[in-house]
């Protein structure tokens, strides 16, 4: 059986080199073809946010335009919505095109990531989760989060409680001990429990923060509110799409009347709030079973997924491939080209 071994630095730099002054980015194509980026949160290093958040789901302000200086060299930037209208209608495509996608509605979105597109007048998507613009209720991945640094300030005997069964039972690899997980085991812990359903981790979070003497009393802010939707949106550039209600991923587990809720409920919602038709779609985690994406191609115009890749015009509207960006792979202009070329 063949081993595998990971790649020295030095030669990861040199094949990143090549893939960044070679990749598609650089070449001409007989199609016209859609790069579409995604992102998360915009935070500062030494901001406190960053301290419990993905390492996956953060790129600095610095970084954010810097990438913006590079796509322009390569790419015309445009709005999703409107690349989707043109294939639809036959219109001429640019050769190379690039639409900038956001999850989730993060409130740094505004603080950090609007003035920048602003500045250097590009256009955006933001997919809202609806239900939860405007509230302090929190993704469970940052609720996980939260308990998992706070239960390492309480004493080791919160680990044993019948309460935090599913997590030892989920996650084999971690101590469970009084010392803070890294931001690196905390990525890991969260995709151990997206063996779960969302229905079952959110009923087995809260059980938890109900114990004696768990502090679950933040009531900070992390998401956008509809007035900063709102200005983002009278502002030309930015374009406000659907990320479902709550979040919940659509697979085959999820009930019918659940699935509407999530797919055309918050369609409606963000169109009640906005005054903008929302034409666009994201499927959370990229998870999609026929039934969800049976709705979503019956009201919206398109839809992306988490799925790498660029896009032609013979791309399902539907399933729009994009690639993820965050600051660990993406910190340098070489990282960045090597990364849209599919490299890394």
């Amino acid at each position: 059986m063949l081993k595998h071994y990971p790649i020295k630095p030095a030669i990861k730099r040199c094949l990143a080199q090549v893939a960044a002054k070679f990749g598609p980015h650089t070449r001409s194509h007989r199609t016209p073809q859609l790069l579409i980026l995604m992102y998360h949160r915009i935070l500062p290093h030494d901001d406190e946010r960053a301290k419990t958040e993905e390492p996956g789901m953060i790129v600095t302000p610095d970084s954010f335009r810097n990438h913006i200086n590079y796509i322009s060299d390569y790419f015309e930037i445009v709005r999703l919505s409107q690349w989707i209208d043109q294939k639809n209608r036959g219109i001429p495509l640019p050769p190379k095109a690039c639409a900038i996608t956001f999850d989730d509605g993060w409130v740094d979105n505004y603080e950090h990531a609007f003035p920048i597109l602003k500045e250097s007048a590009v256009p955006a998507t933001i997919f809202l989760v609806s239900d939860l613009i405007g509230t302090n209720k929190k993704f469970w991945p940052e609720r996980l989060a939260r308990i998992m640094t706070t239960v390492t300030t309480k004493q080791s005997q919160y680990w044993h409680a019948t309460e935090f069964d599913w997590l030892r039972n989920s996650v084999k690899n971690y101590r469970f001990s009084t010392v803070a997980p890294t931001q690196e085991e905390i990525s890991q812990i969260i995709s151990c429990v997206k063996l779960l359903t969302d229905h079952e981790i959110y009923a087995r979070l809260d059980a938890i923060e109900m114990m004696p003497g768990m502090d679950n009393d933040d009531n900070t802010s992390v998401l956008l509110n509809w007035s900063q939707v709102n200005e983002m949106i009278t502002s030309g550039l930015i374009d406000i799409g659907s990320h479902t209600q709550k979040h919940t991923r659509l697979n085959s587990g999820t009930p019918d009347n659940f699935l509407e809720e999530e797919i055309i409920s918050s369609k409606k919602h963000i169109e009640q709030h906005t005054g903008q038709e929302v034409k666009t779609f994201c499927f959370p985690n990229g998870d999609y079973c026929p039934k969800a994406l049976s709705l979503v191609q019956q009201a919206y115009a398109g839809a992306v997924t988490t799925q790498p890749g660029w896009n032609t015009i013979n791309n399902e509207n539907y399933l729009l491939n994009r690639i993820s960006i965050h600051q660990d792979i993406t910190n340098d202009k070489i990282s960045f080209l090597a990364r849209i070329s599919g490299w890394i």
